[in-house]
């Protein structure tokens, strides 16, 4: 018995002390502690960030009235006015649904209205799947390859182009510099490890064109 209170005594003084130096680690893009749900903002930045006045004449031409975003169908009875004030704001919010009609949505979005997610939303980290937290660089191409839609949903084609495809700029994401020199050697040594990011049409497309 007491052989037992002892090993779970250290056992807990070991998860103790490594906790303690996880936050000392050093942290990177791949390597990085997730984020307690109650520290993460909501997204109120983009609600604050709407502005009826700027939005009255697109809105008109629209055909689009306050009914369309807003629902007045809760009733507020209370004598505490700060009470009520506060309800009425979160039971009139109308949700994302309405903003991404004309800002995200492919097929329903203005092509005047600003897209960048940034533009309403200051802390992008609420917005964030799970999946993205963890080594998302290493692993992101099988599940683009597997529910591009997915991405989609937040990325634009031309946040892939950026990374993949950019040749008017020094920065180097994916491979080095002179890659397209000798990746003959690398695809033909280990194809498997090029066909995590790519078709096979890719290559195909490009050496076809002349482009060798």
């Amino acid at each position: 018995m007491k052989r037992l209170v002892s090993g779970a005594a250290v056992a807990l003084a070991m998860a103790m002390v490594v906790a303690a130096c996880r936050q000392y680690l050093p942290t990177n893009r791949y390597l990085q502690m997730r984020r307690s749900p109650q520290t993460v903002q909501s997204t109120k930045d983009a609600r604050d960030k709407f502005n009826h006045a700027r939005h009255s004449k697109p809105l008109a031409q629209m055909g689009v009235s306050c009914i369309d975003c807003h629902h007045f169908n809760v009733l507020i009875d209370t004598g505490n006015e700060a009470l009520a004030r506060d309800l009425a704001a979160h039971a009139l919010y109308p949700g994302s649904a309405p903003c991404h009609y004309c800002h995200v949505d492919s097929e329903t979005r203005l092509s005047r209205a600003p897209q960048a997610c940034t533009t309403c939303h200051e802390n992008l980290q609420p917005l964030m799947p799970e999946d993205h937290q963890i080594a998302w660089l290493k692993v992101h191409a099988a599940a683009a390859q597997t529910n591009p839609a997915q991405c989609e949903n937040c990325h634009r084609s031309s946040f892939c182009i950026n990374c993949h495809e950019r040749r008017d700029t020094i920065q180097t994401v994916v491979h080095e510099r002179n890659f397209r020199t000798f990746h003959s050697v690398e695809a033909r040594a280990n194809p498997r490890q090029c066909g995590m990011c790519h078709l096979e049409d890719f290559c195909i497309n490009c050496h076809q064109q002349g482009r060798r």
